[in-house]
C-alpha cells in the first residue's frame, strides 16, 4: 500500500508520496509479507516539459516495473509534447500498446491462465458446499451459465476488442479445461459433458472485471499541457494485458481555472488527508451512516412499542428511516464543508508554493504515524518524495531520495547534463 498526494492551485501543482513497498509470496500454503520502504512513486513523464506521474498500488507490468516503462517512454518521448495533461497520458498507454517487447507473448497468457484457473476453482468450491454429490455437476453448469449470462451484459474493457477476446479464449481455454478437468476429478465429481463452456466462462470472467481479478496500478498524471495555463490531473487505473492490448480505464480529472482556484486530494490510504480536508474520513461516514440507520430503526419501533402503536402499522417504514438517513447525512457534510473544506480550499488557492509542499509531505507523514501506531504492519513509511510542477521551471524536487550519492558520482551528473543541454 502507500499514500499519495496531489494538490494545486493556479501557481503550481505539488505531488507527495511515500516510500513503502509491500512484496507478498506464499509458503507452505501461508501468505508471507515483507515491508520496504525505498520504493519511488513520483516520476517526470518528460525531460523538456511540465509533467509529471504518480503511482499507487501494483509497481509492475507482469514483472516489468513501472519505474523502467516510464523512464523508457520519458527517453523516446523526449521531443514530443502534448497540447494537455490527458494528451500525455493517452501518449503513454499507445507506447505500452506498441512495444510488446516488454511483455512475451507467453507471459500474458500464463497470467490469463492463472487468473481464469483462480475464478473456475472459486466458483466451483462455493457451488458445491450446499449440493448433493448426485447434483453437483449441473449445479456447477448452472452457476456458471448464470456468470455468462450477466457476462453478456458487461461492455468489452477499454483497449480491447472482441478480436483480442477470441485469440485470448484460443489462447488459454486448453489450459484452464485441464485444470477444471482435473480439480472436478479430485473433488470425486463425475463430468457429464463438455468443459469448455466452463472454460470459456472463467476466462470471460477475468477480461471482462479485470479490476476484480488482474493486478491493477493506478496512474495520476498532473502538470501541464502545451495549452493550458492552469494545472490539471488525470487518473487512470491499468488492469494489465490481454492479447498485446493493455486494458485501462479513466477514473477521474480535475482542472484549475478561474472558476476553480484549487483542489487536493489523496490516493491510495486516504483517511488523514480526507479527515484534514473534509473534517471526517470516508470509513468513519460509512460507520456514523450505518448507526444513525440502525439507531432511528430502533428508535421507532421503541416508540410504537411503548405507545401500544404497531410497527407494522407504518407505510413504508424503511422508506422514512431513509430519508431521515439522508437529512442527517446531507447535514453532517454541510457542516464538514463549511467548517473544513471551504476554509481549506480558500487558503489552499492563495499559499506560496513552498508552503504547498509542506503541508503535503505533512498529510503523508501523518498517514504514515497513523499506521505505525495503529496497525502491525506499517504499509507507510519511509521517506516522503515531494515534487512541485509549474508552468514554466517545469517539475522540481522539493525531497527526493536517492539510492546513491551524486557527490561521487561525476559521470552521472555530465549524463544528466548532456542530457538536459540536447
Amino acid at each position: 500500500m502507500t499514500s499519495e498526494v496531489c494538490m494545486m492551485n493556479r501557481l503550481a501543482v505539488v505531488l507527495a508520496a511515500d516510500s513503502a513497498t509491500t512484496v507478498s509470496r506464499w509458503v507452505d500454503g501461508n501468505r508471507e509479507e515483507r515491508y520496504f520502504k525505498g520504493a519511488n512513486k513520483i516520476f517526470q513523464l518528460s525531460n523538456k516539459h511540465p509533467v509529471g506521474v504518480m503511482i499507487f498500488d501494483s509497481a509492475d507490468i507482469l514483472n516489468v516495473p513501472w519505474e523502467t516503462i516510464i523512464k523508457s517512454f520519458r527517453s523516446e518521448a523526449a521531443g514530443k509534447s502534448f497540447n494537455t495533461v490527458e494528451d500525455y497520458a493517452k501518449e503513454l498507454f499507445n507506447y505500452l500498446n506498441e512495444n510488446q517487447r516488454f511483455f512475451p507473448e507467453n507471459k500474458q497468457t500464463e497470467q490469463i491462465i492463472r487468473s481464469a484457473q483462480g475464478v473456475a476453482w472459486g466458483t466451483i468450491s462455493s457451488v458445491i458446499e450446499d449440493v448433493g454429490p448426485d447434483d453437483r455437476f449441473q449445479a456447477i453448469v448452472a452457476a456458471f451459465t448464470e456468470s455468462d449470462r450477466q457476462l453478456a451484459n458487461i461492455a468489452v474493457p477499454n483497449g480491447l476488442d472482441d478480436e483480442n477476446i477470441d485469440k485470448a479464449l484460443g489462447d488459454t481455454r486448453h489450459a484452464v479445461s485441464e485444470f477444471i478437468e482435473g480439480y472436478l476429478g479430485h473433488l470425486g465429481i463425475a463430468i457429464e459433458g463438455g468443459i469448455e463452456g466452463l472454460a470459456d466462462t472463467s476466462i470471460r470472467e477475468v477480461i471482462k472485471r479485470p479490476q476484480q481479478h488482474l493486478s491493477s496500478t493506478g496512474l495520476v498524471f498532473a502538470g501541464y499541457g502545451d495549452h493550458e495555463y492552469f494545472p490539471a490531473m488525470v487518473e487512470y487505473r491499468h488492469y494489465g494485458i490481454v492479447n498485446g492490448r493493455h486494458i485501462y480505464e479513466r477514473n477521474t480529472s480535475e482542472k484549475i481555472d478561474h472558476d476553480k482556484p484549487a483542489w487536493i486530494s489523496a490516493f491510495a490510504q486516504t483517511s488523514m488527508t480526507d479527515t484534514f480536508s473534509l473534517g471526517l474520513s470516508a470509513d468513519v461516514y460509512e460507520s456514523l451512516m450505518v448507526a444513525v440507520v440502525d439507531t432511528i430503526t430502533n428508535f421507532a419501533e421503541d416508540v410504537a412499542g411503548q405507545s401500544g402503536g404497531q410497527i407494522a402499522a407504518i407505510d413504508d417504514l424503511a422508506g422514512l428511516v431513509q430519508a431521515a438517513r439522508n437529512r442527517i447525512s446531507q447535514a453532517v457534510l454541510d457542516k464538514a464543508s463549511k467548517d473544513h473544506s471551504l476554509p481549506l480550499r480558500s487558503v489552499l488557492s492563495v499559499l506560496p508554493v513552498d508552503e504547498m509542499a509542506e503541508l503535503a509531505e505533512t498529510l503523508i507523514t501523518l498517514q504514515s504515524l497513523k499506521e505505525k501506531v495503529t496497525k502491525p504492519s506499517e504499509t507507510v513509511g519511509g521517506p516522503v518524495d515531494v515534487a512541485i510542477i509549474t508552468k514554466h521551471e517545469g517539475l522540481v524536487w522539493v525531497k527526493r531520495k536517492h539510492f546513491f550519492n551524486s557527490d561521487i558520482n561525476s559521470r552521472y551528473q555530465l549524463r544528466q547534463a548532456a542530457l538536459h543541454s540536447q
